[in-house]
């Protein structure tokens, strides 16, 4: 039940924009194939963001070549399907690039549901529980970047199929959704805590002298964090002792609404108490303009999960006079600080041997090292069996190169050699009976005869002769190398300017032009382990 002041602000909105708008509300259906299922004469027609096939990539780069539609009043977004309810790294993107297409629109995610078509069959109990789940963990990450996600319903039902009864939901919450601009206030409820008189506590000093002027994008971070635990409480009657505090509230917020930029002053003033107020609407927090606990440590993991990093941080500060160096960063060098034992002893091995063929830049190094970890965690090692594995997953992975048939393929791969000769046989220079040979090694798991040729070759080593070689850690080191810069020159490679496109760089040159949701993830998992230090 919404609060008496919660109505009110909603109330005098709606009056305002029954003033400033005369035309028809606009409602627009964009998304992947369930918008067939939901289309009428009633949704502005968007061609180029309806795709039966439609996954976030594709809707993100669709969406960039969009002017802003501001007559647009609700957009209901149908995605997720087409990417196996995985790719959650991209959906703080997707999230940004709708509202700036659509900046005037009440936005909301249709959760997926699919059908028969998309099991292979062969599916167990397990299998479909993994899916249920991973579809709720994925549409839990658009809610908590503030939209709202419909469909009272399981992604996979019964029926395995757009049964009636789901699409009639879906409709129903769709129309409901279109009438809660305004709901009715309770007279004599009791007030709640953003109801109450403001009673301005006594916050503490944040550590840190001139702290306006952070060396790296972790001090900021660090000293955001110290704040939303501290309890503090900000708004416009905060003194102007906590400048430094304000002003890395406005920085937070220019990040994380870039349509609503407001000046970095230190002074919490109206733009501020706005900027706050629709941030907390945005996130569904209380709308109270004051930037309380809860409302700073929401705008802190929202700025972790959005990727505030030394470049946004150096172009803020940049904009205020201060030099920093976060802007010097480019010069910094790759500090190993999340691993320990041999993992670490490796990775510093690792950054050494890069500096040894002039590669650095801290964000290429940075860029390699993720997607090393993620592969082997710097441990080399030979491509491991499939044994364990289920039958969907090889099938998924290895198509028709492994039988069809469950009990043929149970006696394959409980056969390693077998198994990868069967996978990788007659492939990239292998014979028939090189698959196992010449299987998955090292840092970045090298595979396939021609491989182990070309980047021999490369770094001036027999590893065809001896394939074993590429798990001693030195040589794994070179062979790494020569494989994401494809033995060409420092020179010759991307200058990366930040740590996502670095990465996400070589996370697609690993997988062969591009990679899954969850791969990516896993490269940027290990950002954890590593720091730039000017």
């Amino acid at each position: 039940m919404k609060t008496i002041l919660h109505e009110i602000k909603n109330f005098r909105r709606l009056m305002k924009l029954n003033e400033d708008i005369e035309s028809s509300v606009k409602v627009a259906l964009i998304g992947d194939s369930l918008t067939n299922y939901l289309k009428s004469d009633d949704y502005i027609s968007l061609p180029n963001l309806v795709n039966d096939d439609m996954t976030i990539d594709e809707l993100i780069e669709n969406l960039s070549k969009e002017d802003p539609k501001m007559d647009i009043d609700h957009v209901f977004v149908s995605i997720g399907v087409n990417d196996n309810f995985k790719n959650k790294k991209n959906i703080p993107f997707l999230v940004d690039y709708l509202k700036q297409i659509f900046p005037n629109a009440n936005i909301k995610i249709i959760k997926g549901i699919v059908d028969d078509e998309y099991f292979y069959g062969g599916e167990e109990e397990t299998d479909f529980k993994s899916l249920e789940d991973d579809s709720k963990s994925f549409y839990n990450t658009f809610t908590q970047n503030g939209l709202e996600v419909l469909g009272s319903y399981n992604t996979i039902g019964d029926d395995l199929g757009f049964s009636d009864d789901k699409i009639k939901t879906l409709k129903k919450e769709i129309a409901n959704s279109l009438f809660q601009n305004v709901s009715n206030v309770e007279i004599g409820m009791e007030p709640k805590k953003e109801d109450e008189p403001f009673i301005q506590k006594d916050n503490v000093d944040i550590s840190g002298e001139d702290v306006t002027d952070f060396d790296t994008i972790y001090e900021f971070l660090e000293r955001f964090e110290e704040m939303w635990k501290s309890g503090n409480v900000y708004n416009t009657r905060s003194s102007g002792s906590f400048k430094p505090d304000i002003e890395q509230i406005q920085l937070a917020l220019n990040f994380l609404q870039s349509l609503y930029e407001i000046e970095i002053t230190g002074k919490f003033d109206r733009d501020t108490e706005d900027a706050i107020y629709n941030y907390q609407k945005s996130v569904n927090l209380p709308e109270t303009g004051i930037a309380d606990s809860e409302t700073l440590e929401d705008m802190f993991f929202n700025l972790k999960i959005k990727g505030f990093d030394d470049e946004d941080l150096a172009m803020f500060l940049s904009d205020m006079g201060v030099v920093s160096k976060v802007a010097t960063l480019l010069d910094g060098k790759v500090e190993v600080t999340g691993l320990s034992g041999e993992a670490k002893q490796n990775a510093q091995l690792m950054i050494d041997y890069m500096v040894s063929k002039g590669i650095t830049n801290p964000y290429t190094q940075i860029g390699i090292l993720c997607v090393i970890g993620k592969e082997s965690g710097f441990e080399p090692q030979s491509e491991d069996g499939y044994g364990g594995t289920p039958n969907s997953r090889i099938r998924e992975k290895f198509g028709n190169r492994v039988p069809s048939d469950d009990d043929e393929l149970d006696e394959l791969k409980s056969d390693d050699e077998k198994f990868f000769n069967a996978v990788y046989g007659g492939r990239f220079n292998n014979s028939n009976t090189e698959g196992y040979k010449y299987r998955g090694r090292g840092f970045n798991q090298l595979t396939f005869k021609g491989n182990y040729e070309f980047y021999g070759n490369c770094i001036g080593r027999d590893l065809v002769g001896d394939p074993e070689v590429v798990n001693n850690v030195e040589i794994a080191a070179e062979v790494a190398v020569a494989f994401f810069t494809k033995c060409k020159s420092a020179d010759q490679l991307p200058d990366f300017t930040n740590e996502d496109d670095a990465i996400n760089y070589f996370v697609n040159l690993n997988g062969g032009g591009s990679a899954d949701s969850e791969t990516r993830g896993n490269a940027f998992d290990q950002l954890n382990n590593f720091e730039i230090v000017a």
